[in-house]
């Protein structure tokens, strides 16, 4: 169901996909019922012909299940709001020898979009670095794919202001409409960390209707973005708030790949690590560095003792302690990195290898709709998180359920 055709526009290549309709559209107003990106009468007239409907419609703004005064409230508070309908979809930072980086805009709307004299940069304090070319237009669900050696780092390409190229150790993407007067005073911009060769970040929609932008399990330009990578080493369960003795808390890892994994580089001489908001900063072992086959997990732990009185863990299960740091009971975001390049001034930079921002199922206020997702259950009643699927991407609360514990095992 996708036609793809190219526009040549000056020096730009449009690549522009049609596609079913998908839920990256959230960049636009909620009251935007006809996906333009602005509301207005169109979208009054829409909502008109949906009032006190009881059927999944997109006049249901607060997903209640019936159009009414709530919706209606909702509606009017958006009005003659507009958006931005041109998101940065992905990036490649890490482009392998001599292929060339990139970055890939999608409109997210119903209309097409002229982003001549829109612009590009590395560089929130600098976002006129390079500038699209007149006449550059994507069409509704479209893709614009600008590359590196071709557009931004070209001296000879006339749009160019200061030529930059995107960093494999991590920084900023930033979109602008500059003068544009059908959607003034766009700015998108997206954060990225170090990334492995060949390896591109992009959108991915979650549950929650929010999105995050990740590393992806393969490159998709000017086409609907891959699913994010997962593995091989996840992070598979989470006690962070024991019953009884608060020190009997864990992190379990999970090697679902193929193939055994290393927790080491021998190249750099550097370990991984696990790391969180609080003060846990875990480097694996250097001295005997650790190895999980297939399948196979390990047990971090601040009280190893304690996890083992009030659990069972499996005779022979890799296990280990971290020395300082405690998990977040109201929640809060743990990370698994390996280590990254170095740059000119010395700095070590470090890849995301998984990443986990729990909650308690307390704070409504840090979810769009008010409604806090993740099981009160693991929050001190004797449950701990555990990933439902481990090869499915884990920062999301629809993957993660409390169940009985089981530290270094197969989880319940």
């Amino acid at each position: 169901m996708r036609k793809v055709s190219t526009l040549k526009t000056g020096f730009v290549s449009v690549v522009i996909p049609w596609v079913l309709w998908a839920a990256a559209y959230a960049d636009c107003p909620l009251g935007d019922l006809n996906r333009d990106c602005r509301v207005d009468g169109f979208d009054w007239a829409l909502f008109a012909r949906t009032w006190r409907a009881e059927s999944s419609t997109p006049s249901d703004l607060d997903g209640s299940g019936v159009v009414d005064y709530r919706d209606l409230a909702l509606f009017s508070d958006q009005w003659q709001k507009r958006g931005c309908p041109i998101v940065i979809n992905e990036l490649l930072a890490h482009a392998h020898d001599e292929a060339s980086d990139w970055i890939e805009l999608h409109n997210v709307s119903s209309v097409p979009v002229d982003i001549g004299g829109w612009f590009l940069s590395d560089n929130e304090r600098d976002l006129r670095r390079y500038e699209i070319a007149a006449g550059t237009i994507i069409d509704p669900c479209g893709y614009l794919v600008l590359y590196e050696a071709t557009h931004f780092a070209n001296p000879f390409d006339p749009g160019v202001r200061t030529t930059f190229a995107f960093s494999e150790n991590g920084e900023v993407a930033c979109l602008s409409s500059g003068n544009d007067p059908n959607f003034p005073d766009c700015l998108a911009t997206e954060w990225f960390g170090a990334s492995e060769t060949s390896y591109s970040f992009g959108r991915y929609i979650e549950s929650t209707g929010t999105y995050s932008f990740v590393t992806m399990s393969g490159q998709t330009p000017g086409q609907v973005n891959a699913y994010p990578r997962v593995g091989p080493v996840v992070i598979n369960e989470i006690m962070y708030h024991p019953p009884m003795d608060g020190d009997a808390e864990y992190v379990e890892l999970l090697n679902i790949g193929n193939a055994s994994v290393t927790l080491y580089d021998y190249t750099c001489g550097l370990p991984w690590r696990l790391v969180d908001d609080s003060g846990i900063n875990f480097h694996f072992p250097t001295g005997k560095p650790v190895t999980l086959d297939p399948w196979e997990h390990i047990l971090l732990a601040r009280d190893l003792t304690a996890v083992r009185q009030q659990h069972h863990v499996p005779t022979g299960a890799k296990a280990l302690s971290w020395v300082s740091g405690k998990l977040a009971n109201s929640g809060e975001t743990l990370r698994l990195l390996k280590p990254g390049d170095v740059d000119n001034l010395g700095t070590r930079y470090w890849i995301e290898m998984d990443r986990v921002t729990y909650s308690d199922g307390a704070h409504g206020e840090n979810f769009a709709d008010g409604i806090d997702p993740w099981p009160v259950e693991a929050d001190g009643q004797g449950h701990s998180l555990n990933r439902t699927y481990p090869s499915r991407y884990g920062n999301d609360p629809n993957n993660w359920q409390a169940t009985i514990p089981t530290p270094g095992a197969v989880n319940d």
